[in-house]
């Protein structure tokens, strides 16, 4: 059986979901041209029960990744996709039923585009100008999540991939700011209905301590903000604004007082700009022609 889309499904700590979750993609439309690639990266974990659900697509196969990185594991799932069209997809994602032959229509008809789901709910974080996306050809986004992204193979690889040393919403984001750099469209479109469960447990949600989540976040936001083209000026002032921010109404560190988080920060400050100086750890080497092929 030929597959016409891989499906590639990171995921760690959460084996109770990826039942449900084939479930439910077999359900939907053109199931049986799906190859789905699943990249677990919990310790120990017995995938054995989930080969039930082969019969149900064109192919589905489980790998293991040592280290728990989500940039990485997508990157290694592409490597393993048969597709020309990959679609990186969370393991708590729902597809529409008519989702995957919209998906193939519109990949035909619009060349050099990256192509994201829309969902109810969601957070309206990818336009540049704050409005909901309407999949218009001219739409400026910021980013596409990878909740739901579709994206051809030779476009992935003339990016190089997602960068493994970033994390949790920065790896959407700077990802997507090299395929604006190729000269890609990034669009939500209407047309591509998901569902997001968004079950914010185990996985990468798992609560760090603040003397661990505080440097995390430094060295996050000054290597995407470097690796996205800020001087060495704005690095540092964007990493002052996180002191400020999450000292007064922290919104990524837990527990700890005003003084406490602002000194777990500012410790961290060094580390964050010595970190931010790092070569990119892609997939591939991106390409240096500036367009995609």
């Amino acid at each position: 059986m030929t597959a016409a889309v891989s499906v590639i499904v990171p995921t760690f700590r959460r084996l109770e979901r990826l039942p449900d979750l084939l479930t439910r993609l077999a359900t939907i439309d053109h199931a049986a041209d799906l190859d789905i690639v699943i990249v677990d990266q919990t310790p120990g974990a017995d995938l054995s029960a989930l080969e039930r659900f082969s019969e149900h697509f064109a192919s589905l196969r489980c790998m293991r990744l040592a280290e728990a990185n989500v940039a990485l594991a997508r990157n290694t799932g592409a490597e393993a996709a048969s597709c020309d069209v990959l679609l990186f997809m969370d393991d708590d994602m729902a597809l529409d039923r008519l989702f995957i032959p919209h998906l193939l229509s519109l990949v035909g008809r619009m060349p050099r585009t990256v192509l994201g789901a829309v969902w109810p709910h969601q957070a309206v974080i990818d336009r540049a100008d704050g409005l909901p996306s309407t999949g218009q050809d001219d739409e400026a986004l910021t980013f596409l999540p990878t909740g739901a992204l579709a994206i051809s193979r030779r476009d992935f690889l003339a990016a190089g991939g997602f960068d493994a040393r970033l994390e949790r919403y920065f790896e959407d984001a700077e990802f997507s700011h090299r395929l604006k750099q190729l000269g890609l469209r990034l669009i939500r479109h209407p047309d591509l209905k998901a569902e997001h469960h968004d079950h914010q447990e185990n996985g990468t949600w798992y609560s760090r301590s603040m003397m661990e989540a505080a440097p995390r976040l430094m060295q996050q936001t000054a290597y995407f903000r470097r690796k996205t083209g800020r001087s060495w000026a704005k690095v540092l002032f964007a990493l002052l604004r996180v002191i400020a921010s999450e000292t007064r109404r922290p919104g990524y560190l837990r527990g700890g007082t005003q003084l406490t988080r602002a000194a777990a920060l500012g410790v961290s400050l060094p580390a964050a700009l010595i970190y931010a100086a790092r070569s990119p750890l892609l997939a591939h080497a991106p390409s240096s022609g500036g367009k995609a092929g």
